[in-house]
């Protein structure tokens, strides 16, 4: 199967996994640290170009620039193979990633699937700002939701809500603040205990104090 019949493939997949109509697209809320986890390369990267068509995949394409590596790097066998594109499909109605502001200077986080060589990213996919993100965020992808990718950031939409699984974390923020984009999004990870539980912990930004 080509490139093309892949990507037609994947987002099949996508739109049937999430129920949805073929001429609308719809995403879920995600945890930053499900993102993470649940993507194949993580990283920050500058946006070089408004999207191009590309006739052999038939997927819209952004030049990148990648600037900082938090995942997914070692499968690329060495730092001379960096990604160079981001692929997308061409119908929004696909879920296709738009750009919506070329600022050749932000750095952006993306997180991104990888297919056959390509980085593929869907308007559901977490690429935002990197200086929009806080601090705990920040440090977050850059060291800490690694180590809770064995845990399981588990939504609560209505009430009431279990757990179902001691390596699960109740995620509520949709149901305490207007968004998902609540204190469990802003400052906790759900991370692993030594007995393999799993829970909320919060995501340190203060710089270590200095001993008298």
């Amino acid at each position: 199967m080509g490139m093309a019949g892949l990507f037609l493939v994947l987002t099949f997949q996508f739109l049937i996994t999430t129920k949805l109509p073929v001429n609308a697209c719809s995403c879920g809320p995600q945890h930053p640290q499900e993102n993470f986890c649940r993507s194949d390369m993580v990283f920050t990267a500058k946006f070089l170009s408004d999207p191009q068509f590309n006739h052999t995949l038939h997927h819209l394409q952004y030049k990148i620039k990648v600037i900082k590596k938090f995942k997914g790097f070692e499968v690329l066998g060495g730092i001379p193979h960096l990604p160079k594109f981001l692929t997308t499909p061409a119908q929004e109605s696909l879920c296709g990633y738009r750009h919506k502001a070329l600022a050749k200077n932000k750095e952006y986080l993306v997180a991104a699937r990888l297919l056959e060589g390509q980085l593929y990213v869907t308007s559901c996919s977490f690429v935002k700002p990197w200086s929009s993100l806080n601090p705990a965020q920040q440090l977050g992808f850059n060291q800490t939701y690694a180590t809770g990718c064995g845990c399981q950031v588990q939504p609560c939409l209505s009430v009431p809500c279990n757990v179902e699984s001691d390596t699960n974390c109740l995620w509520t923020d949709s149901l305490t603040s207007a968004s998902e984009e609540g204190s469990q999004s802003l400052h906790l990870a759900c991370l692993p205990h030594k007995n393999g539980l799993c829970s909320w912990r919060s995501l340190s930004t203060e710089a270590p104090q200095p001993t008298t």
